[in-house]
């Protein structure tokens, strides 16, 4: 049986890794394979089954977005809010179950994310709505050791995205829902006079919007960020008090329903989150068992348990935290197994190393102080902080005046505790960032470990195909064209020396390119410091964050849109490396933002690369009367192919390979112009485009530019032919 439900499992998960989705009738095959194989292979039958189930949840799910003009023009949706999620820039995102398209009902119920811009209250979780909104892809940026926001979106069950600036119509729902949200505007109200009140709403009903981004820098650093998502964690530490509370009455049936409704009680404040819905699942069916008084192991509980979670939802599979808390079960067993006397240190530190890899592949990077600083907090949780802010939170009706005196001793813990938490991740700096590179030698060395284990050698091979990997030469030079959606960053590395041009936009809401992009990007590849950062012009787009950069790396040049730095002129020159910076433009600065743009021309004396900011026609016919040499065999396409650029005498003197349009993926501007693209076309050059592929990656070989990817990669959630590919027409 345990090798079955693990073949299901495996099958269903394989929807990580599918380069493309499978068309809607290829089940019928594979289902047909499964049932002939039962009898004789019945692990590959369970194998087969799993990928039947997940390619029909898979079309079943998106199937509505064939539905007609649905991303051309505004919708009338009607729809219940199921997430609602607060950040500290008073921004409000939306997770809703779509019942109504332009009043028709739809079956299933697609997800989808809204982002509230509006001066109204936002509705509340189990609120209906009805309003209209521009519905979009669910599309997210792609680059190397960044954020996957297209699996994010999928493990979520999200299938589209949209803004609303309010509700035509909200209908509260009064039911268990609606007591919730008075009870959470009672602990809000209880609370707010205190100065722990973010990490008591955190804890409790899961609102992390009080949190800054110092905070979450500490929880990260110190390796406790899991101590405030409500999960698997917190419903089981619940649970285990139960257990215990009922074990005083000495009926295990007692303690069963105990931990039952405490667990839910807790899932109920914190609104029923999908991680919260995955924990209650898995502890009513252990609970289930123990009741049921079978002598099932460890192993196929879990088996059995993850095989049911997938079998609801095999878009599970694709949610980061799903597997840390599957892995992190399954670590616990595998020690127990190994030892003979249990211990908390040792539970602790068998779990953080058996942990470790998925850590450092989730997060990149990992905290040397995890193990000693949980082996303190999680007992502190366990048995003081969880089981007072559940008192608390149980009297805030019926004895608000004993309610409020327990959240006061919770916020001198708080206080007292956080500060400590602050000042040791500041005098510690215990979290280590890795590069690719150090993340493949960490796998080897792990790999290599595993030699130790009885007939392991042909793993030999893995760890030596790594290493030998990062023995191959790099590339002398290499441009990597970043994809920021509308805006422009190019980072030119040679080996470790980087130089940036330009760093996408910065918004009000608080996202920008330098922490979701740049940064992580720079982490990806080993590189702590920028050569050179040029920004091109003031635009929003091209300088959002300039500032913020400088403040967050060591820069040893800036050039250009700077208040105090090297502004570009025509003639600057500099060697860097094994290549040379020129400036061909601006003659002088003319108070035209996009005119004013920083012409940076590279080369290495056999390739070369243009950067042409936002300069338009004119700009481009003063750098023609210069009678400068602009040849390049790589060109950024000025403007992100607006056809106020790329003139045809430019294209012509330029004469490039290769040309890169950097456009956000369906613009307003319907960026880059045909006109533009056709011009190209005309001179038979090969034009890329960061909305199709993400990042544009180029390596410098010889007298040639090469690419190291011609198609978008990724697995299938991040291929834009996912959402669009033509499936079993509505009815």
């Amino acid at each position: 049986m345990d090798k079955r439900l693990f073949s299901f499992s495996a099958g269903v998960s394989s929807l990580i890794i599918w380069p493309w989705l499978p068309s809607w009738d290829s089940w019928i095959p594979l289902l047909c394979l499964a049932a002939v194989g039962w009898q004789r292979r019945p692990m590959l039958a369970c194998l087969l089954l799993g990928l039947v189930w997940a390619i029909c949840y898979s079309h079943w799910q998106l199937n509505w977005l064939q539905y007609p003009t649905l991303f051309t023009r505004a919708q009338i949706i009607t729809a219940q809010v199921k997430t609602v999620q607060f950040t500290n820039n008073q921004n409000t995102k939306l997770i809703v179950r779509l019942s109504h398209l332009n009043g028709q009902a739809l079956s299933p119920k697609p997800r989808l994310l809204l982002s509230w811009n509006s001066e109204q209250t936002p509705p509340q979780v189990g609120d209906d709505m009805q309003t209209i909104t521009q519905l979009r892809l669910p599309h997210g940026l792609h680059n190397p050791g960044t954020f996957s926001r297209s699996r994010w979106l999928l493990g979520q069950g999200v299938t589209a995205q949209g803004s609303v600036s309010g509700a035509l119509e909200s209908m509260p729902t009064a039911n268990l829902i609606d007591s919730r949200t008075s009870w959470v505007n009672a602990l809000q109200h209880s609370t707010q006079a205190l100065v722990a009140q973010p990490w008591i709403l955190a804890l409790s009903i899961g609102d992390k919007s009080g949190l800054t981004a110092d905070d979450w820098a500490m929880l990260r650093g110190l390796g406790i960020s899991h101590l405030f998502a409500i999960s698997g964690l917190h419903i089981g530490l619940v649970a285990g008090l139960g257990l215990l509370l009922g074990r005083l009455t000495g009926k295990r049936g007692v303690g069963v329903g105990v931990a039952v409704g405490l667990a839910l009680a807790y899932a109920w404040l914190a609104g029923f989150s999908v991680p919260t819905q995955r924990a209650l699942m898995m502890l009513m069916l252990w609970l289930s068992i123990m009741g049921w008084g079978r002598l099932w192991s460890g192993r196929r509980i879990l088996l059995l348990t993850v095989a049911l979670l997938l079998a609801v939802n095999p878009w599970w599979a694709l949610n980061q935290g799903f597997w840390l808390s599957v892995l992190a079960v399954a670590a616990l067993l595998l020690l127990a197994g190994w030892q003979k006397r249990t211990s908390l240190w040792r539970l602790q530190l068998g779990l953080t190393v058996l942990l470790l890899p998925l850590v450092m592949l989730f997060f990149g990077g990992l905290s040397w102080l995890s193990l000693p600083v949980n082996l303190v907090l999680i007992p502190l949780f366990t048995l003081v902080l969880i089981p007072l802010l559940l008192l608390a939170c149980l009297l805030l009706w019926p004895a608000p005046s004993v309610a409020a005196g327990v959240f006061r001793l919770l916020d001198m813990l708080f206080s007292h505790l956080m500060n400590g938490l602050h000042n040791l991740n500041e005098l510690a700096s215990p979290w280590i960032w890795l590069s690719a590179q150090q993340l493949g030698l960490g796998f080897a060395l792990l790999l290599l470990s595993l030699l130790l284990l009885p007939k392991a050698r042909m793993l030999m091979l893995l760890p030596l195909s790594l290493i030998a990997l990062m023995l191959l030469p790099a590339p002398k030079w290499e441009v990597r064209v970043l994809d920021v959606g509308q805006g422009l960053s190019v980072l030119v590395t040679q080996g470790k020396r980087a130089l940036l041009y330009d760093t996408g936009n910065r918004f009000s809401s608080g996202f920008n390119m330098a922490d979701a992009v740049i940064l992580p990007l720079l982490r990806h590849l080993g590189i702590t410091q920028l050569d050179y950062l040029v920004v091109s012009h003031d635009d929003q787009d091209h300088s959002g964050n300039r500032d913020y950069l400088a403040r967050t790396l060591a820069i040893n040049q800036q050039w250009g849109a700077w208040s105090s730095g090297q502004r570009c002129r025509a003639g600057q020159e500099a060697s860097w490396g094994a290549l040379e910076l020129k400036v061909l433009w601006p003659l002088q600065i003319t108070n035209h933002s996009n005119n004013d743009s920083c012409v940076l021309h590279i080369s290495d004396g056999r390739v070369s690369v243009l950067l042409t900011g936002d300069i338009e026609a004119k700009a481009e016919q003063g750098l023609l009367a210069t009678a400068q040499d602009l040849s390049a065999g790589l060109l950024l396409s000025p403007h992100h192919g607006s056809n106020s650029s790329s003139t045809l005498a430019f294209n012509q003197a330029v004469n490039p390979d290769w040309v890169v349009h950097t456009a956000g993926f369906a613009n307003r501007w319907g960026f880059p112009s045909p006109q533009v693209v056709a011009r190209f076309e005309t001179q038979g050059v090969v034009q890329l485009m960061t909305a199709e592929l993400g990042m544009v990656h180029l390596v410098a070989e010889g007298e040639n530019w090469r690419l190291m990817q011609a198609q978008r990669p990724g697995a299938w959630y991040q291929q834009l032919n996912t959402w669009l590919q033509e499936r079993k027409p509505l009815e």
